[in-house]
């Protein structure tokens, strides 16, 4: 090991252990683009990576895991150069989600006919909502079925979550939603965790837009213009990202196992395991209302896989949003209108995973660890609780944070969050399941809501995938 300051400090590249990774990522990203050149195709592709992630990942954790030299220079060095190509390319991806959200939100208001529009956003809350109020049923049922209890998951909790939690939890419900409201649009449109007041934001001008078609016709069409121009302009700045997808998941799987450490996931393998069987439930949930609506659930899966293994990736529904969108209207048949404005605000409502199943497990964990009395009525406060404190929460990583705090602040357990500390250790790992249960919840909410409005294209929804620019 180097240890000079301009090695460990600048560089981040002091040892053999940050070499020998870095190496190693180099050559995964160069297989990646060799299997591009030979044609295979995208979906392949993204399976590749995500399994050379967890391998890399698995790989470096255990031959340094018990390295001192690892353990305080390493791990961080390693995690730095990993976050480069991983989060440096979740950046590029989550750098669309404001103006995406914005001008879809845009374009669905001013497109939609007479009252369509209080049918289409009656409809969206019920789907959303819905979803949630049984992903937090799910949420209790595995906390029962694992027979967890929250004095397990005792920890401490660092001083900037703690602090962050504080500030919400000591809000009321009113406060919370005032803060919703937004009072500067450069401040708001500048922050990825502001969504729900970007959609406010775009809700007032459409409206306004509707007037003006009414009433100063010729005014107003530029501007309209504008905005369709920008649509198209950001769709192909988002085909050209995506076509990197690939690189970037390698580097984002196996830096969330770096840099949390195995021993961290061994210590609390029974919530992982209770929260991923929540997932598969939900996601057995969905095939449930897939084949009610007449939709083949064989089919969603397939054609949504690539947008779901991209969120599990990246954590962040809205930075999944442009492809989410992309899937649905090319791959699943949903209308430009419904997929537009259920899958936007479905990144700030209702999101199944990290405000519905995870927030609703830690309120029946505070609950059994300050030796709450468990009745019918108490479990139906949860989910009462969950299903509307799930309302303005941005889909951004670190969400399910402010979603639990919420909710145990709704159910009066505020001040005791630091007594399940440890789960938030591990967050990272599990925010992979939450992420893509929301992406899932979205896509099929969406799928509902059209079908519903008589608007769904089942012909197209049965074809053959497209063949995406990514892919060519």
């Amino acid at each position: 090991m180097i240890n000079e300051s301009f090695f460990t400090q600048f560089l981040k590249l002091s040892n053999f252990y940050t070499i020998s990774a870095i190496i190693v990522l180099v050559i995964s990203l160069l297989f990646l683009k060799y299997l591009k050149s030979k044609k295979l195709s995208f979906s392949k592709r993204m399976i590749i990576a995500l399994i050379l992630g967890l391998g890399i990942g698995i790989a470096i954790d255990l031959i340094g895991g018990e390295n001192t030299v690892y353990l305080e220079y390493g791990r961080v060095e390693i995690s730095s150069w990993y976050g480069l190509i991983g989060t440096g390319f979740l950046k590029l991806v989550q750098l669309l989600a404001i103006p995406v959200v914005f001008l879809s939100i845009i374009k669905v208001v001013i497109d939609v006919q007479g009252n369509r529009l209080r049918t289409l956003t009656g409809k969206t809350f019920f789907a959303l909502l819905g979803t949630t109020a049984i992903s937090a049923i799910v949420g209790i049922i595995v906390v029962k079925i694992f027979n967890l209890n929250g004095a397990t998951f005792a920890g401490e909790l660092t001083e900037q979550k703690m602090a962050a939690m504080s500030n919400v939890a000591t809000q009321s419900f009113p406060e919370f939603f005032l803060n919703l409201v937004p009072n500067n649009i450069f401040a708001v449109m500048g922050d990825n965790g502001s969504i729900v007041s970007v959609v406010i934001i775009a809700a007032l001008f459409a409206g306004a837009i509707r007037f003006l078609k009414v009433k100063k016709p010729k005014e107003v069409e530029p501007f309209v213009t504008l905005l369709e121009s920008l649509k198209v302009t950001v769709n192909s700045v988002l085909t050209n990202i995506i076509k990197l997808m690939p690189y970037g998941v390698v580097a984002l799987v196996s830096n969330t196992i770096i840099s949390n450490g195995l021993k961290s996931i061994y210590g609390m393998l029974s919530f992982i395991g209770a929260l991923y069987v929540g997932v598969i439930i939900m996601l057995l949930v969905y095939v449930v209302i897939l084949i009610a609506v007449g939709a083949n659930p064989i089919t969603f899966y397939k054609k949504a896989f690539t947008t779901l293994l991209f969120a599990f990736s990246s954590r962040s529904s809205v930075g999944t949003l442009p492809y989410t969108l992309k899937t649905l209207e090319n791959d699943l048949g949903v209308s430009n209108q419904t997929s537009n404005f259920v899958a936007t605000l479905g990144t700030s409502i209702g999101m199944n995973g990290c405000a519905g199943v995870f927030p609703a497990m830690l309120g029946v964990l505070i609950a059994s660890a300050v030796g709450t009395e468990m009745t019918f009525s108490f479990y139906m406060l949860v989910v009462v609780v969950v299903t509307v404190g799930s309302i303005g929460i941005a889909g951004v990583p670190g969400t399910a944070t402010v979603a639990a705090t919420v909710t145990l602040n709704g159910l009066g357990f505020g001040h005791t969050i630091s007594s399940i500390g440890a789960v938030f250790g591990i967050d990272p790992i599990i925010d992979m399941g939450r992420t893509l249960l929301n992406v899932a919840g979205s896509m099929v909410s969406a799928i509902l809501v059209d079908k519903w409005e008589g608007t769904f294209n089942k012909e197209k929804y049965n074809s053959p995938m497209e063949k995406n620019s990514e892919e060519e």
